[in-house]
């Protein structure tokens, strides 16, 4: 009899699937689950790698959610991560212009003040909160800094993101499809600022990129922004905290990385790997295709599981449910894979890398002093609130 789990639901995602995911590893790694019209959900990381690599059989077109069993009255906003060859190479070349490693480069100085002007305001030995009060300001203000908005808007964009992912979550009472208004309306009033005149922000690049004599219409330009804003505040974050988390659980690996801050790098790339910011994206399958046995059926939904793939022995090994800073080599999919592999990711590890130097510069101790709420969603199950009690790094040196 084959494992049945409810990986249609957010609590599955909150609590820990890693038992789950093993168990379907092993004895079912195309598992069909009935619920919300029905799915197929992959943990293989070769079968994922299959999937991810043939746009021709598996289409984004129709979103990339998991099926939430409502009946569809829309078809998908056009975006880059719902969008398919030849189209998807085209839109991905002209948005690269704005990510390339001399501007992601160039950035550094700008993301490691935002991250000081965040970090030199946290006191240590008091409770406070990790996840809100000092993690979740972070990315969205780097993103409305990238974009060239005003200081003043940032925690407004902190609201919109927030609405846009988490309207599954009873505490968020901005409506998603309020939160999209919100922004589109924004988004147009900064391409007609740029209009009058060009910024050195990516609003500017963007505007004024060109590949073969095409460039973005606006309506391409403001669903990229849309995309930038909820996918790459949202990730991060979760993985600056969930990667908190999993250093407090593994203290020795923690002081490790205390004493030695070269290992950073490597540690970023075990909690994207431990932790898996994203839990899924979805597919359409194009045609019947066999998988291991299983048929997948034209129109069918596959969801592939990254954190379930993300902990494969056949890949990692035997200690591939252990948490390790060494980690090499860590050929992790925590950004995808295929011609969606996310195209931010040198952001993401930017922040990363210089969130953990800066914090970790301070505080050599964190310790939580409550329970870890994690937010309600299938796709980002991100931590609302940790309340923690940090340990200045000099106090340690004077003792």
């Amino acid at each position: 009899m084959e494992p049945n789990y409810p990986i249609h639901l957010p609590d599955f995602f909150i609590g820990d699937p890693a038992p789950a995911y093993r168990d379907l590893r092993r004895n079912s790694p195309v598992h069909w689950t009935s619920a919300n019209g029905g799915f197929w959900g992959i943990t293989r990381y070769e079968d994922i790698k299959f999937i991810g690599s043939r746009p021709h059989l598996f289409s984004s077109a129709k979103g990339v959610l998991m099926p939430d069993g409502k009946p569809r009255t829309v078809e998908p906003r056009p975006m880059l991560i719902t969008t398919d060859p030849p189209r998807h190479k085209a839109l991905r070349q002209l948005i690269s212009k704005g990510f390339t490693p001399k501007h992601i480069s160039a950035m550094e100085p700008d993301v490691r003040a935002i991250m000081r002007g965040v970090l030199d305001s946290v006191k240590p030995g008091i409770e406070l909160e990790y996840a809100e009060g000092i993690v979740a300001k972070v990315p969205v203000r780097i993103i409305a800094d990238m974009l060239g908005a005003p200081a003043e808007d940032w925690e407004q964009f902190r609201a919109w993101s927030d609405a846009s992912v988490g309207s599954a979550d009873p505490d968020i009472k901005l409506s998603s499809q309020d939160a999209f208004g919100a922004l589109t309306t924004y988004f147009r009033h900064l391409i007609e600022l740029r209009e009058q005149g060009r910024s050195n922000d990516l609003i500017s690049i963007l505007m004024d990129a060109e590949v073969d004599g095409e460039s973005l219409s606006h309506e391409e330009l403001i669903s990229f922004l849309h995309l930038l804003l909820v996918a790459g505040n949202e990730t991060t974050r979760n993985l600056i905290a969930l990667g908190t988390v999993a250093l407090i659980n593994h203290p020795a690996q923690l002081r490790m990385l205390v004493d030695d801050p070269s290992l950073i790098p490597t540690a970023i790339e075990e909690m994207l790997r431990y932790v898996s910011p994203v839990t899924h994206m979805t597919r359409w399958a194009t045609e019947d295709v066999e998988l291991r046995g299983k048929t997948i059926k034209k129109g069918q939904a596959v969801v592939l599981l990254y954190g379930a793939a993300n902990r494969d022995e056949d890949v990692f090994g035997d200690t591939a449910e252990q948490f390790d800073i060494t980690r090499r080599p860590n050929p992790h999919l925590a950004f995808g894979t295929g011609e969606h592999a996310c195209l931010g990711l040198s952001l993401a590890r930017l922040e990363a890398r210089v969130f953990f130097e800066e914090f970790l510069a301070r505080f050599d101790r964190i310790e939580l002093t409550g329970e870890v709420v994690r937010m309600r969603s299938t796709m980002v199950p991100g931590i609302r609130t940790m309340p923690v009690r940090l340990g200045a790094a000099n106090e340690s040196a004077v003792r």
